[in-house]
């Protein structure tokens, strides 16, 4: 929101300033919904009717307005310091304001742009694995009739760190394979659905394969009390009744609970034959090999300055992976 007047002589007025401020401090700050990025090192301080806006006050602007943008790719041409030689004298300030206007726009329009030289992938942070046998065999099976998924929460320390992971390009991931596969074609088909699949992303609108195969579903800002499906895939030929589901949900004010689905819904196919006396026969459904999962995440890196969310430097980004069903 642009300032709507300026005392003349070149001077800003405190209200106006404290305009910019409160633009910068929605996006680096605590804000709300789909702005804040929960940085309190880069909020701008608010500046006092009456008195001069500061060299400091400037500087705290131009901070909070630098790494923003910084770590969402957005080109911006005010200097990063009042040291700068083109941040202009005392007395001239009012004219860099309007590319100051235009710097602080085109950051709040891209609030929920990401550089990805800025983020982080933290692989495995939980994972499960279970080696399945055809039924004839032993157990566990994976078949029609004993349905295999995995579930999990992952915690965050507070409604607001939960969204703000999010508003800063935040993501979940999900990496499944099957290995250890012998030559049944359900088993194979399964291998490589999952292998196409590559990694599915849970972010801030969208949940998506890395591949950009399947279905992709809603992200983040679109999730609910109850388990929604927010991505899927099929598998291929005879097999394309098959499908990996993962469902999602909000779970109270800090959690975020993910299913993920390895449905088999290929029924044992049968027959008959005519030779010999005659017949009927069906066949065996069942996946064998070893499905392994993987869950990660995509996090703001800024280190050593700027957006920083990485688990450990700061309790407000604490988050927790627990199993909540395992791979069974």
């Amino acid at each position: 929101m642009a300032p709507q007047s300026y005392i003349l002589g070149g001077k800003i007025r405190a209200s106006d300033f404290n305009i910019f401020a409160g633009d910068i401090n929605d996006i680096v700050g605590t804000g709300s919904g789909d702005s804040g990025y929960g940085q309190d090192h880069l909020v701008v301080t608010q500046a006092i009717a009456g008195n001069s806006i500061t060299a400091a006050l400037w500087d705290e602007l131009l901070t909070g307005l630098n790494y923003a943008a910084q770590h969402q790719g957005t080109s911006i041409n005010v200097p990063s310091n009042t040291n700068d030689a083109a941040w202009p004298s005392p007395g001239n300030v009012i004219s860099i304001l309007s590319t100051l206007e235009t710097d602080i726009s085109n950051v709040v329009s891209n609030k929920l742009n990401s550089d990805i030289s800025y983020m982080t992938v933290v692989s495995n942070t939980i994972s499960a694995s279970e080696t399945y046998v055809d039924p004839n065999n032993g157990t566990p099976n994976w078949t029609n009739a004993n349905q295999v998924y995995y579930e999990v929460r992952v915690t965050f320390a507070s409604e607001d760190s939960r969204r703000q992971f999010f508003n800063a390009g935040g993501e979940i991931r999900f990496d499944s394979t099957l290995s250890n596969v012998g030559s049944d074609a359900q088993s194979l088909d399964w291998q490589g659905v999952l292998s196409t699949i590559a990694t599915v992303k849970l972010g801030h609108t969208a949940t998506e394969s890395s591949a950009n195969v399947g279905t992709p579903g809603v992200g983040f800002n679109q999730l609910t009390s109850t388990y929604q499906n927010v991505y899927t895939k099929g598998g291929t030929g005879d097999y394309s009744a098959n499908q990996l589901n993962i469902n999602a949900k909000l779970q109270g004010t800090e959690s975020i609970d993910v299913k993920i689905s390895f449905d088999d819904a290929h029924a044992a196919d049968s027959g008959s034959w005519s030779n010999n006396g005659g017949g009927s026969w069906t066949g065996t459904d069942y996946v064998a090999g070893t499905l392994t999962v993987e869950v990660g995440e995509l996090v703001a890196d800024d280190s050593p300055d700027g957006v920083e969310m990485t688990d450990g430097t700061n309790s407000d980004w604490d988050r927790t992976y627990t199993t909540l069903s395992a791979l069974s």
